[in-house]
C-alpha cells in the first residue's frame, strides 16, 4: 500500500487521504463504510476531509473493515499529521513576530553563529533553549535571575541564555555521574589535588583533569564562553540532584580561569543550596562573593605568608618564583594576586605567565 510508505516521509497528507486509498482498493464507498461502522455519512466525509479528528473509537472500528491495518497505524499517522499541521501554524505565528528585534534582544547572531538556519527557526530554537513557549513569557520566568546583576547593568537575557547554554553542555562535557553521590567532605579531602592540578599551566589539560576529578566527586563542570553583556564569570547550580559548576572563561589567562574555578568551589563549600542558583560576575561585592573570593585567595596563598612577603618589599622574578614554590603554586598565580592587589602593575612580570 502507498499509504504505508507515506508514514516515513517528512511531509504527511491528511489521514483521510490514506483511508480513501484503502477504501478504493477494497471497493468500499463512503456510504458502505458508514453502514459497516454504524456512523453517519456526514461524519465519515468530515473525517476523510480532515475536518474531524480521527478518534480512537473510529480507528478501532476501521480496523475491522480494513483488515490487516491496526488501529494504532491510523492513530499514529493522525498524531503525526496533526503535529505537522500544528508546526506549520506555529511557523506562521512566529513569522508575524518582530523577529529582527527579538534576534537583537536575544543575541541570535552570537548564539547561532555558523548555523545555516532561518531567523524563524532560530527563534524557535531559542525558545527551546530558554524553555519557554513564547518570548512574552521570558520576563515572568526569569524575573528573579540575579537581580543585583541586572541593577549593575547586566542583561538578564544574556545571563539566562548563558545559563541555559551551560546546562545544554552538561552531558556533552561530562561523564555519567548518576551513581556517584556528592559529599561535601569528599571535596574538602581532595582540595590539595585541585591545587596540584592548577600547577599544570597548560590550561586546557589541567581543566580536563579537573573535570574528571569533579565527576568522581559527583559534580558537573562546564566551560562555556560568555554571551556578550552577560558579565558572568561563573555559576553554581544543580542538575539532576548533583552540583553543577559553570565557568565562562571571560579572562583567558590560566590564573584567572583557575581563580574562577576555585571561587565556585568556595561557593560550593560555603553556600550551596540545591534550590538556589549562585551567579558570579565581574566586580560583585555581596557577602557571598566576598567569602568565595577570600576562599580562593587563601586556597592558593596563605594570607599571613602573603602579607609578610609583600612587607619585605623585595618583589622580583626570583623572589616571586621562590614564594610560589613555598606556597605550592605557580608564579603566575602569585603575579596575578600582586597585580590584583595593585602591588605591581598589570604589565609587570608577564613573562612569568
Amino acid at each position: 500500500m502507498k499509504g504505508c510508505d507515506i508514514m516515513n516521509n517528512n511531509f504527511l497528507v491528511p489521514t483521510g487521504n490514506i483511508i480513501k486509498e484503502y477504501l478504493e482498493e477494497y471497493g468500499i464507498t463512503q456510504k458502505d463504510l458508514a453502514e459497516r461502522i454504524n456512523s453517519s455519512e456526514k461524519h465519515i466525509s468530515n473525517v476523510l476531509k480532515g475536518k474531524n479528528r480521527l478518534t480512537e473509537e473510529f480507528a478501532l472500528k476501521l480496523e475491522k473493515v480494513i483488515v490487516g491495518v491496526p488501529a494504532s497505524y491510523w492513530l499514529n499517522y493522525e498524531a503525526k499529521y496533526r503535529e505537522q499541521v500544528a508546526r506549520e501554524e506555529e511557523i506562521a505565528t512566529v513569522n508575524k513576530w518582530n523577529l529582527q528585534e527579538i534576534a537583537k534582544r536575544f543575541h541570535f547572531k552570537e548564539v547561532f553563529k555558523g548555523l545555516d538556519i532561518s531567523l524563524t527557526q532560530q527563534a524557535i530554537e531559542m525558545l527551546k533553549l530558554l524553555k519557554i513557549s513564547d518570548f512574552e513569557n521570558f520576563d515572568n520566568v526569569y524575573s528573579k535571575v540575579a537581580v543585583d546583576f541586572m541593577e549593575d547593568g547586566g542583561e538578564k537575557e544574556a545571563l539566562a541564555i548563558w545559563l541555559n547554554m551551560c546546562e545544554a553542555e552538561i552531558e556533552i562535557q561530562n561523564d555519567e555521574i548518576d551513581a556517584v553521590q556528592y559529599k561535601e567532605c569528599n571535596v574538602k579531602e581532595n582540595l590539595n589535588k585541585f591545587k596540584l592540578l592548577s600547577n599544570n599551566n597548560k590550561t586546557e589539560s589541567s581543566i580536563n583533569s579537573c573535570r574528571k576529578l569533579f565527576n568522581k566527586l559527583g559534580i558537573y563542570l562546564v566551560f562555556c564562553e560568555a554571551v556578550t553583556n552577560s558579565k558572568v564569570r561563573g555559576a553554581l547550580t544543580t542538575y539532576k540532584n548533583h552540583p553543577a559548576i559553570y565557568i565562562s572563561g571571560r579572562f583567558k589567562s590560566h590564573s584567572n580561569t583557575w581563580f574562577a574555578l576555585i571561587h565556585e568551589i568556595g561557593h560550593l563549600l560555603l553556600h550551596y543550596n540545591k534550590n538556589v542558583v549562585i551567579v558570579s560576575y565581574e566586580d560583585d561585592e555581596n557577602n557571598k562573593e566576598k567569602e568565595a573570593n577570600e576562599f580562593a585567595r587563601n586556597f592558593f596563598i596563605n594570607p599571613e605568608n602573603y602579607k609578610q612577603f609583600c612587607e619585605k618589599n623585595e618583589i622580583n622574578a626570583e623572589t616571586i618564583k621562590k614564594f610560589a614554590k613555598e606556597q605550592g603554586t605557580i608564579p603566575e598565580i602569585v603575579v596575578a594576586r600582586l597585580q590584583h592587589d595593585e602591588i605591581i602593575g598589570f604589565d609587570q612580570f608577564k613573562y612569568l605567565y
